[in-house]
């Protein structure tokens, strides 16, 4: 029987063999064939070179800067075979110093021999003073963009370009001259064209709600306010409404409503504190017990596999308090919250019931000993080169006991220069500063004048400068990064060692304390028996 042989898929012979489609040449030929990759440069499918890793195009490289070489005959890229060519006759030029052609009439590269009309002797700028091309009014290019003169003639024709243009235009160029650079200023004016156009009777609040610089807004906004044409905004409700958000945000979805249910309810009574005239709690207080719920919900469900407020029990609060440093004021914030969730019939059973953390009586936060405040008061007192804030931020606190909210407010108004006092806070009496203190307030005035601020307070920050609010208790705290410490650490330090040194009643009198926070600082320092003698001293409450 004959049998007929296939034809090759490659050139069409006949296959010998059977079993195979490719004859005996092309066999061997696809048995030795080289092996191809993707080029790891160019990413085609090519033999690759061993020595780099690269096919035969992409290995052909320029010996100056690296890139590809098509050509098979040059060593270098065409773009460093121009800047070769154009190196060719080039010499530093004996007037500007740059390596350029130079030409032959002046000996001088093109710039330098042709360096355009000179400006006649009468072109000079009226307020510096130099001969240069004018830009406009009589001022050069750096003095227009300078000159408040700029900011007055954008409100003069704003006035005139509006059919109806309201009456504060003209003191709010002033204002934003006395505060902010004309050039900012004048940014301001073109984005309050631009919402200003077609209104017929704007209103200052729609006006803010239009403006979508944030610097802007808050310069209109401190104007508004200082003329009584809008109400100041609460920055402090607004930010403590944005912490609030950001931490039921990170309660799980599950167990989020309660929580807001419970932010809702402190809320409220806040406003009834305020209402009766009693102390409401503070958005700190609001804030840690948030803290303490949302820890909480994170721990059920990642650790207890629960997403039901109502299936929590006494095990799941002591497991979450074993994991916690501190364990009295999570519990606080569980307790309030879980007697709120029994009141509104969230849960059956308060699992916080009867839980109680025993805590010693007295002041447990860290302090300084003497060798630690000797060193940081010679590095505030011999160091010339710090940052006036933080030398008088770190005296303060470390000398005088101040508060972070109290030098916060400092204003200007509440520096004595011929007694050399301040007035910090809520203290009954003025507080005499020390002439390292008194040096380290006369540098921050020194830095204040030099920003050219409006702003009534001692410390001015980039935020601040062009406003009348005070600077953020981060930023006074965030002064002391340097050394690593808080201020509220220096003020321990100080008023341990002046309880333990002096009657703690002065102590309290003289900072404005409470009796019982005074004592807290001596429990455990000295003899019990002054602790209860001043105990005794407390008023008892009225029923």
């Amino acid at each position: 029987m004959t049998r007929q042989l296939p034809d090759c898929a490659r050139c069409a012979r006949t296959v010998g063999k059977p079993g195979r489609v490719l004859c005996a040449r092309c066999h061997w030929a696809a048995a030795h064939a080289p092996i191809r990759r993707p080029c790891p440069n160019c990413g085609k499918t090519r033999v690759l070179d061993t020595a780099t890793g690269r096919c035969r195009t992409c290995s052909h490289v320029c010996t100056s800067c690296g890139n590809v070489v098509l050509f098979k005959d040059r060593d270098t890229c065409k773009d460093c075979r121009r800047h070769a060519r154009d190196a060719i006759g080039r010499l530093p030029c004996p007037r500007c110093g740059k390596l350029r052609q130079l030409h032959q009439p002046t000996g001088w590269c093109g710039s330098c021999s042709h360096p355009g009309r000179t400006p006649r002797p009468d072109t000079t700028c009226i307020n510096c003073g130099k001969v240069l091309w004018l830009f406009a009014s009589g001022y050069c290019r750096r003095c227009h963009d300078a000159s408040p003169q700029r900011v007055r003639t954008r409100a003069a024709n704003l006035t005139t370009q509006l059919e109806h243009p309201p009456l504060w235009l003209d003191p709010l160029a002033e204002y934003l001259i006395a505060r902010y650079h004309p050039g900012r200023a004048y940014a301001l004016f073109c984005a309050l064209a631009t919402v200003l156009t077609g209104v017929r009777t704007p209103r200052p609040q729609a006006i803010l709600d239009r403006i979508a610089q944030p610097w802007q807004r808050r310069a209109l906004q401190d104007f508004f306010a200082s003329h009584r044409l809008a109400l100041p905004a609460d920055d402090d409700e607004q930010h403590a409404a944005d912490r609030r958000q950001r931490r039921l945000d990170a309660v799980p979805e599950p167990l989020r409503p309660a929580a807001a249910a419970f932010a809702q309810n402190m809320l409220d009574g806040r406003r009834r504190a305020r209402i009766a005239g009693t102390k409401p709690r503070s958005h700190h207080t609001v804030d840690a017990r948030l803290d303490a719920v949302r820890d909480f919900a994170n721990f059920l469900t990642r650790h207890r596999a629960k997403n039901d407020w109502a299936l929590a029990n006494r095990d799941d609060v002591e497991a979450f308090l074993a994991t916690r440093n501190t364990k009295a004021p999570p519990l606080t914030g569980l307790k309030q919250f879980f007697g709120f969730a029994a009141r509104r019939k969230l849960i059956l059973i308060d699992p916080t019931r009867d839980m109680n953390v025993a805590q010693p009586f007295g002041f447990r936060g860290p302090t300084l000993s003497l060798d630690q405040q000797r060193q940081l008061f010679h590095r505030w007192t011999t160091q010339p080169n710090l940052h006036p804030h933080e030398t008088f931020v770190g005296l303060a606190a470390l000398l005088h006991g101040a508060t972070t909210t109290e030098i916060c407010t400092l204003t200007i108004d509440h520096i004595d220069t011929q007694r050399h006092s301040v007035r910090l806070g809520r203290r009954p009496q003025p507080t005499p500063l020390d002439p390292w203190t008194w040096t380290a307030l006369a540098n921050c005035m020194t830095h204040r004048e030099s920003l050219r601020t409006t702003n009534p307070h001692l410390l001015i920050t980039r935020m601040t400068r062009g406003t009348t609010a005070a600077p953020s208790t981060g930023y006074v705290k965030h002064t002391l990064d340097p050394v690593g410490l808080q201020p509220r650490i220096l003020r321990s330090s100080r008023l341990l060692d002046l309880v333990t040194a002096i009657d703690p009643k002065l102590v309290a009198a003289t900072y404005g304390m409470t009796r019982e926070a005074v004592v807290a600082y001596l429990a455990d320092r000295i003899d019990p028996v002054r602790v209860d003698e001043l105990v005794k001293l407390q008023p008892t409450p009225r029923t």
